[in-house]
């Protein structure tokens, strides 16, 4: 299966999710979903950026950041395509706000760093850390056992 994860910036804050379903429910994360047929990942990040937050472009500018395939167990489980979208100004509605996916909200960066912050997804601190260090492309390989994340290997 292939997913979008798309995380929107503003200043030094980052537009986060809190999932209330699985995968990482009660966790922060970005936004996103799966590619629908004949949809090409950037269109889904676009789709999805809207249908999570209401935010619509060209409220954003947006950038892919790359690939993360992830295996669980030994076996293949999907591939995400990661993109950056820096907002132009702040979303037109409070925060943090209820949403049918979960909770939106801005977080610090040094908050979503911060190696011993347990709510936010395991991969996520390496993620956006990678994705605002450069705008070369990651691709990345995410090991999971019982779902933990055990490794990250670059391809």
């Amino acid at each position: 299966m292939q997913y979008t994860l798309c995380f929107l910036k503003y200043q030094q804050k980052i537009l986060l999710l809190n999932r209330n379903k699985a995968p990482g429910m009660g966790k922060w994360n970005g936004v996103g979903g799966k590619l629908e047929a004949g949809e090409t990942p950037f269109n889904c990040a676009i789709r999805e950026i809207e249908e999570e937050t209401g935010l619509k472009q060209p409220t954003y500018k947006i950038r892919a950041a790359g690939m993360m395939e992830w295996i669980e167990e030994q076996r293949h489980s999907g591939i995400l395509h990661l993109f950056l979208a820096e907002l132009h100004q702040l979303p037109s509605y409070a925060l943090p706000l209820a949403t049918r996916e979960g909770i939106l909200d801005f977080k610090p960066l040094n908050w979503i760093l911060d190696q011993e912050n347990t709510g936010v997804v395991d991969n996520l601190p390496y993620l956006i850390t990678h994705i605002l260090k450069t705008e070369a492309p990651m691709d990345i390989i995410c090991y999971y056992e019982q779902q933990r994340l055990v490794k990250i290997a670059k391809k």
